[in-house]
């Protein structure tokens, strides 16, 4: 381990604080170092790992789809990507919808403002505090969390802010010239901050009555992790135009715009483009991930996993569990960090957040009740201070 890290820290650039550990493989909701160790990933990759890590029919469908043709560009028809792209349009339920395939989330969610310029006609957006929305210059303009955006300069300055969860100021901030209003319906990265009760549709009203596109960022709420195909669906919002990425290739890079048929209706050829963006090789990966996500219907099991959790995961110091499905956040009485590293030393993987008090929880919608005992006792044997045990390796 000691010369693999030196050889990566000699040669990448160092913009991640990594696991003191290298990974070698994964399977289901585990992962093994390279020294065998397993590890309990509630992680998921970063909410990637969908359907837990190597899922047979997506590594098929990948091999099949490289021995067959690895790539073309968009200026050919491609039946996989119209399968992949028919597949998304029915999981949303979105009557009329039509999709924009590209490659990560912070492109995805720039193509979405893009977008809502165009079919407004319009130059402004606005987003929301403590939003996250990619690292690119316009998504992170969009972004409302200070921390990422001190060392960035020349960013859009075509984007305002306004409160999550504050309708008034919503309503205040509508004006002639909004193109788009984009938000993650529930915030991450700061925290897995849920909306109230009554936000999101009551901002679907005011963005259609001013003739704004409303966004939502599934990138990490999208794909059956809340307990239903799509936040919105969660939420029972209709937006505009919706974004994917992460999970949607089950770790193959790609990413996704929906637009609805009000986006949609203005779109012309040359509007949008992307060279990798709708490949061969990633649309089989996301036709394999949401053909499986579909028949299996795994936002049940993500509902049912978020009633278990609240229901077991009861401590004096864990003072809320705050989100939906299982995009979930562990609200401790102090700092988690102590927690997440006494988490680890039991090998098991979960998340930080830009609220130093919350651990939070993305793991594979496959996961199961065992799994969430195994979190329960680490967490019961952290609070009562006994010894680390390290994961059991089958």
């Amino acid at each position: 381990m000691t010369r693999l890290k030196k050889l990566e820290e000699s040669f990448v650039l160092p913009t991640y604080a990594k696991f003191p550990f290298a990974l070698a493989r994964g399977r289901g909701t585990y992962v093994w170092d390279e020294a065998g160790n397993r590890y309990l990933d509630l992680y998921g990759g970063h909410a990637v790992c969908l359907l837990g890590h190597c899922p047979p029919e997506v590594v098929a469908a990948i091999s099949e789809q490289a021995k067959r043709l690895l790539f073309y560009s968009n200026l050919v028809y491609s039946r996989v990507r119209a399968q992949a792209a028919k597949a998304l349009v029915r999981l949303c339920d979105i009557a009329g919808s039509q999709v924009f395939f590209c490659n990560s989330g912070a492109e995805a969610n720039e193509g979405a403002m893009r977008l809502a310029r165009l079919a407004t006609g319009r130059a402004r957006i606005l987003a929301t505090t403590g939003s996250f929305h990619g690292r690119t210059a316009a998504a992170l303009a969009a972004t409302g969390i200070d921390s990422y955006k001190k060392p960035a300069h020349g960013l859009a300055r075509d984007v305002s802010h306004v409160p999550f969860g504050d309708l008034a100021a919503a309503q205040a901030a509508l004006g002639p010239d909004v193109a788009g209003f984009i938000l993650e319906p529930i915030q991450s990265i700061a925290g897995i901050v849920a909306p109230p009760a009554g936000y999101l549709s009551g901002l679907a009203r005011l963005c259609r009555r001013h003739g704004t596109m409303l966004i939502f960022d599934e990138v990490q709420t999208g794909l059956g992790r809340l307990g239903a195909p799509t936040a919105a669906q969660a939420f029972d919002v209709e937006p505009d135009i919706l974004t994917f990425a992460k999970a949607l290739g089950s770790g193959v890079p790609c990413a996704a715009v929906l637009a609805g048929p009000r986006a949609a209706a203005r779109i012309k050829s040359g509007d949008l483009g992307s060279t990798f963006g709708g490949g061969p090789l990633a649309c089989a990966a996301i036709l394999a991930t949401l053909e499986i996500l579909t028949q299996r219907r795994l936002w049940r099991n993500a509902a049912r996993m978020e009633a278990l959790a609240r229901r077991t995961l009861v401590f004096p110091a864990l003072r809320e569990i705050r989100g939906k499905g299982l995009l979930l956040g562990l609200v401790l009485d102090k700092p988690s960090q102590e927690v997440r590293d006494g988490l680890l030393r039991r090998r098991i993987l979960v998340g930080s957040s830009q609220d130093p008090r919350v651990i939070r929880l993305l793991p594979p919608l496959t996961v199961t009740a065992k799994e969430l005992a195994l979190l329960r006792g680490a967490l019961s044997d952290i609070w009562e201070a006994r010894p680390a045990k390290g994961a059991s390796n089958p």
